[in-house]
């Protein structure tokens, strides 16, 4: 593992370009600074790489240590002590990727003032994207850990964590789940025209460009009404109450369809998530982060609505009824949001 790099060739190839220009441009202060950031996460990663794996089997005073302990501790103790029953390998990692994030979106602004260098930029949001990817699986596999009360798919999920765990600071493996990933990136590319608010072109926009597991779910999520609700969501980027709000508008004045920006008007909003072409990556995160708030509110509320986002009921649906399991895979190719396939 000590030989294992946390930057791939692409990515120091980028740096060593990004230096290169700052100490041509006199820009000596940035160049300083930007190659600090890369110490300090270098040396975030010898820390991570100290820590006992979380995969393997150890003894503290006496007391097994493994996989399968780590199953029932999270089972067991996870939805109220929350970050303080992760593996602190875990937490360093997360760290380590988000600061990874943060160093892409420095580089990003060191080279792309108004709109020059097109090609560093798209290749920083290439990585960002991969990182967000990560992050974004973690969050809903941590969701159902809270939600899920299937024993089997605990297992699944407690595994499938503790993989992404070990490894998701190396560049060489894919630390997400790919079926996932292309769900989001298909939805990040796919923009809602609303209209009767039906959902034809919106369904058939992402049932079009995903796999056909990816195809199975959506087929199956249309026929039960909690997971069609939040598929809704994630189809048009707004929660079930404001979808609703504005079917009932729809309905009292006689309107056969919409487009964004009377939606806008009619909810008294600024924007809507995900409904215009954006090339910000974190706008994913956010996507999905208001979504599951809403989530949980209706859940602890008692209220009307899903309570688990579409992603949520996605990975359930692959863990039970097509007896999926997650395994970390070689990092082959990036996944890009700039068109319908992956890019090596």
């Amino acid at each position: 593992m000590k030989n294992k790099s946390i930057w791939s060739d692409c990515e120091k190839k980028l740096f060593n370009k990004v230096l290169e220009k700052l100490v041509i441009e006199s820009r000596f202060n940035d160049y300083h600074l930007l190659n600090k950031n890369l110490t300090a996460l270098n040396c975030q990663a010898g820390a991570f790489i100290l820590y006992p794996g979380i995969i393997e089997s150890s003894k503290i005073a006496g007391q097994e240590r493994n996989v399968e302990t780590l199953v029932t501790e999270l089972g067991r103790k996870y939805s109220n002590e929350d970050m303080f029953v992760l593996p602190t390998k875990a937490l360093l990692g997360k760290c380590l990727i988000i600061g990874k994030i943060n160093l892409m979106y420095m580089v990003y602004h060191l080279t792309c003032r108004e709109n020059e260098n097109p090609e560093v930029k798209n290749q920083v949001f290439e990585f960002i994207i991969n990182y967000l990817l990560s992050i974004l699986t973690e969050e809903v596999l941590l969701q159902l850990l809270n939600n899920a009360s299937n024993t089997i798919v605990l297992k699944k999920v407690t595994k499938a964590l503790a993989n992404i765990w070990e490894e998701w600071i190396f560049s060489d493996k894919v630390t997400f789940i790919p079926e996932l990933g292309k769900m989001w990136l298909t939805r990040k590319r796919s923009v809602p025209v609303f209209g009767t608010l039906l959902g034809t072109h919106e369904y058939i926009s992402l049932f079009q460009n995903v796999d056909n597991i990816c195809k199975d779910y959506i087929t199956y999520a249309t026929s039960v009404s909690d997971e069609t609700s939040a598929l809704e969501e994630f189809l048009f980027g707004l929660p079930h109450e404001e979808l609703n709000f504005v079917k009932n508008y729809l309905l009292n004045n006689g309107k056969q369809n919409i487009n964004c920006e009377e939606v806008k008007n009619i909810l008294g909003k600024d924007s809507i998530f995900l409904s215009s072409k954006t090339e910000d990556p974190l706008e994913l995160y956010r996507f999905y982060n208001y979504r599951r708030k809403c989530a949980s509110s209706r859940l602890y509320g008692k209220m009307k609505g899903p309570v688990r986002t579409f992603e949520e009921n996605f990975v359930m649906y692959l863990f039970t009824h097509q007896n999926y399991n997650f395994i970390i895979s070689k990092k082959i190719q990036l996944y890009s949001d700039k068109s319908g396939s992956d890019v090596k």
